[in-house]
Order: structure tokens, then C-alpha cells, then sequence
């Protein structure tokens, strides 16, 4: 009797210390997701001020090009005076619950105390990440220098300002790279935490989420990077991924957790959102066009940093922001989804009588649009064919002067607008982009008296003249590829 007591102690001794040792070992692999999650909220903060910094460059950069006889659209109304010193430290809380400076020391303090080795690099990143955000923000105090009170008629002047912009480019472009080399490094370091099926509740959930994540995710670097080559299947691969996650039906999930009013609000917001960022993208991939306020920044810059990315980050409550809430409701013991940064570029004057010959915003295109201001797209049966990179066109009235008014679109940017054709020729000096597809659409703002809108185009090839008619009504526009034979 009295041996079998002792072996029952012992066993209940054993289970304790497991059991003990158990809880150790799980409150420590809470402690390293909350440190990489730390890492991940800091990332995605910062992204948040990023964007009001750009939006601040932006606005510079539109307010100094109408000193050159540039017209100038304002992209937000905002200036240094009504902002924080530091839009990343931000004491007032103006735009975070908590900054990305209050969350670097947060993970930082939390990578010291989860004392988890493979994540050691990672704290040395993000601190070369916050020196970063700083010199963002101090830009743009450097270019409000620049500017107030100074000459900008003055072309020394005037270029210091430029200059200057162009640092943002880097720094940004600086900025996304170390972003990415640290999420590849959390990654890592989160291998030996992830759960297994039953540490993880409501898996399916889960997955979906994170189909539709990269999915769209994929579809932004894509975008960023000018690699559109496989959009057909990632739009097709968003648009699976969005139908599986609206299909989920949280009342036969078995919780009323999963089923209550917040867990509804997350996921008709990112069905919402998803649908929207879908619609873009489809928009993308067709169109030729952009609003005005950002034609000279070119299709790909607008969708990547304004459009699509409203639908993704944090800001206008994108799909990211609420994946994470969900994360955060259901204390699901993964890591974070990230945000993107934007990226950054300088736009110059480029009036037409004042430059040798226009150049394409966007220098490679390898999708051809079909749709141009709501209007089909109809596809030339010729081409033009040319022998060099840098040629000229001639553009007149075909036939019967009968007041047509065109508008031209070289590459998706419009190089004339509202042009009354007459018989006498117009030319235009183009340069091609050396890779990719190069095309010409022919736009009617009306039909003239003898529809259909007409416009002949001269060229030479091999030292040869050659013609072209293109075609256009209110309803079709047409378009002509331009084919560079080496």
C-alpha cells in the first residue's frame, strides 16, 4: 500500500514538473512571437507615417514644377506648420495608438527579455530602419527650407530643390529593401515558433486569410516592380482567394466568438476592401488611363502608391489592418501581416515646345490596354514599323478638313489633348521604350462633321515614307502598336 502511494506521488510529481515545464516552455514561445510581432507593428506603423511624408514630397514637387510652366494639382492640403516635429515619434498621438518609435522600444525591450537568439540580427535592422525613418522626416523640413522665401524663378534655386527631392527616391527606395530583408529575417526566426494544429484555433480562418494575403501582396511588388508579365494568373489567383475567404460562413464555425459582431465587421471589411482592390487591379491591367493629379507619375505609380495601396495598408482601413485585428481578437499565435511602403520618384517639366522629344512616364509595358476614359480599345491591323528608337510622326486631317478633335495617348500618357486637325501637318518626336511594347491610340473628343474621326499618320521606315489612317468614334478609340526593328 504503502509503495503504491509512493509510486502515485511520484507519477503526480512528474506530471507536475511536465506540465510545469510545459507552461515555461509555452509562455517563452509567447514571449518570442510578441517580440517579432512588436518588430511587425513598428513596420507597420512606420508605413503609416511614410505616407504622409510622401504625400508631403509630392506636393513640393507639384508646388516648384509650376514655377517652370508645369500645371500643378495639390495631392493633399497639409504643410510642416500642422503636423508633429516627428511624424514617426508623434507624443500627441495625432495619428497612432502608439508610434513607431514607441514600438521600437517595445521590441526591443521585449527581444531582451524572450532572450531568443535568432532574432538578435533582426533588432540591429530595425534600429538602421528607424535611423531611415528619421531622415525621412527630416526631409521634408530640408526642402521646406529650400522653398520659403527664396527665388524659385532662379533656376540655381530651383534645382537645390530638385535635388533634394531626389534624395527622397533613395531613401525610400533605401528604406524598401532593408524592409524586406527584415521580414525575410523575422520569417526565419519565426520557423522553430509555428504552431502546430492544435495550438492554432480556427485554422481554415486563418488560411484563408493568408491566401488572400499574398495573393494581393503579390500583386503590389508585381506592380512596384513593373513585372506584369504574370498578372492574368495572379488577378486570377486574388480573385480565388477573396471568394474562398467571402464563402466562409462564421456561424457554422461553433463560437460565438467567431460569430459576433466584431468578427462580422473584420470580415465584411475585408470583402469590401478585397473587392475594391480586385476591381483596381482589373482596372490596371485594362486601361491606359490616370487620374490627372498623377498622369505624369505614370500608370504603374499611381496604382502601386495611391490606388492599391489604400486597399492594403493600414490606411482607409485596408485589408492588412483588419487581417490584424482579427489575429488580435482571436490571439492567434502566428505573426502579424505586413504593410508595404510606398515608393518615391521626382517628376520633371516636360512641355511639349520645350523638350527635343517626348519620353514615355512609364518605361516598359509589356500589357497593351484595352480600355481608354470608359471607351473600347480596337487594336490596328498593321503596324508601325520603325528603325529607330528616336523617330517622328506627322499627324493632319485625312482627306477633308471637317473638324476633328483629337486627343493622343503615347504610352499611356497623353502627349496632346484637344487638338483641333487640320491639313497642316503636326509633328511629334517620340523615343520608345527599348523594352517591352511601345503603342499610339487615337482618342475623338468628337467625330467632326463627317464621322468617323480620321487622322492620318506619316513615318518613315528604311528611309521610306509610309502611312497610316487611324480611326475613332465616341464609343471605340483606336490603337496602333509601334514595333522598334533593330
Amino acid at each position: 500500500m504503502i509503495m503504491h502511494r509512493l509510486i502515485i506521488l511520484t507519477l503526480f510529481i512528474f506530471s507536475l514538473s511536465t506540465m510545469q515545464v510545459y507552461s515555461q516552455n509555452a509562455l517563452a514561445k509567447k514571449q518570442k512571437i510578441e517580440a517579432l510581432n512588436s518588430t511587425l507593428n513598428f513596420i507597420n506603423e512606420g508605413c503609416h507615417g511614410m505616407l504622409i511624408v510622401h504625400r508631403m514630397l509630392e506636393n513640393y514637387n507639384q508646388d516648384i514644377n509650376k514655377y517652370v510652366d508645369l500645371e500643378s494639382y495639390k495631392i493633399n492640403f497639409y504643410s510642416n506648420k500642422d503636423l508633429p516635429k516627428d511624424i514617426f515619434d508623434d507624443p500627441e498621438n495625432w495619428f497612432y495608438d502608439t508610434s513607431p518609435y514607441e514600438w521600437f522600444d517595445i521590441a526591443s525591450k521585449q527581444s531582451e527579455k524572450a532572450k531568443y537568439i535568432n532574432f538578435q540580427g533582426v533588432v540591429g535592422d530595425i534600429g538602421r530602419m528607424k535611423t531611415f525613418l528619421y531622415k525621412i522626416n527630416q526631409l521634408r523640413f530640408d526642402v521646406d527650407a529650400l522653398i520659403i522665401n527664396k527665388d524659385l524663378t532662379d533656376t540655381t534655386a530651383l534645382n537645390k530643390v530638385y535635388q533634394k527631392l531626389e534624395e527622397g527616391v533613395i531613401l525610400f527606395e533605401s528604406y524598401f529593401e532593408l524592409h524586406q530583408n527584415v521580414l525575410k529575417k523575422v520569417n526565419t526566426a519565426f520557423q522553430p515558433l509555428i504552431p502546430n494544429a492544435n495550438d492554432l484555433q480556427y485554422p481554415k480562418v486563418y488560411k484563408k486569410m493568408e491566401d488572400l494575403y499574398i495573393s494581393t501582396r503579390d500583386i503590389m511588388l508585381s506592380i512596384r516592380k513593373k513585372e506584369n508579365e504574370q498578372l492574368q494568373n495572379q488577378i486570377s489567383a486574388q480573385q480565388k482567394a477573396l471568394g474562398s475567404f467571402q464563402s466562409m460562413n462564421m456561424e457554422n464555425v461553433g463560437s460565438t466568438r467567431m460569430s459576433g459582431k466584431k468578427m462580422s465587421r473584420y470580415t465584411t471589411n475585408i470583402g469590401e476592401q478585397g473587392n475594391l482592390s480586385l476591381r483596381s487591379i482589373k482596372n490596371f491591367y485594362e486601361t491606359a488611363d490616370v487620374p490627372t493629379e498623377y498622369r505624369q507619375y505614370g500608370k504603374f505609380y499611381y496604382y502601386y502608391n495611391s490606388d492599391l495601396i489604400n486597399k492594403f495598408n493600414r490606411y482607409g482601413n485596408g485589408i492588412v489592418f483588419e487581417m490584424n485585428n482579427i489575429v488580435k481578437y482571436l490571439d492567434l499565435p502566428v505573426l502579424l501581416f505586413t504593410e508595404l511602403p510606398h515608393y518615391y520618384k521626382v517628376v520633371y517639366p516636360k512641355k511639349l515646345e520645350k523638350v527635343d522629344h517626348l519620353v514615355a512616364t512609364d518605361s516598359k509595358i509589356t500589357i497593351l490596354p484595352t480600355k481608354l476614359k470608359d471607351r473600347e480599345i480596337q487594336m490596328s491591323t498593321r503596324k508601325i514599323k520603325v528603325d529607330s528608337l528616336v523617330f517622328e510622326v506627322t499627324l493632319y486631317d485625312h482627306m477633308i478638313e471637317d473638324g476633328d478633335v483629337v486627343s493622343l495617348n503615347f504610352n499611356g500618357d497623353w502627349i496632346v489633348e484637344k487638338m483641333l486637325l487640320t491639313a497642316k501637318h503636326f509633328p511629334l518626336k517620340l523615343q520608345l521604350n527599348e523594352q517591352g511594347k511601345n503603342f499610339f491610340i487615337l482618342h475623338a473628343e468628337n467625330v467632326g462633321r463627317r464621322p468617323p474621326n480620321t487622322m492620318a499618320v506619316d513615318y518613315y521606315y528604311h528611309g521610306r515614307k509610309k502611312q497610316i489612317i487611324l480611326k475613332s468614334n465616341l464609343n471605340v478609340s483606336e490603337m496602333i502598336e509601334i514595333e522598334y526593328i533593330k
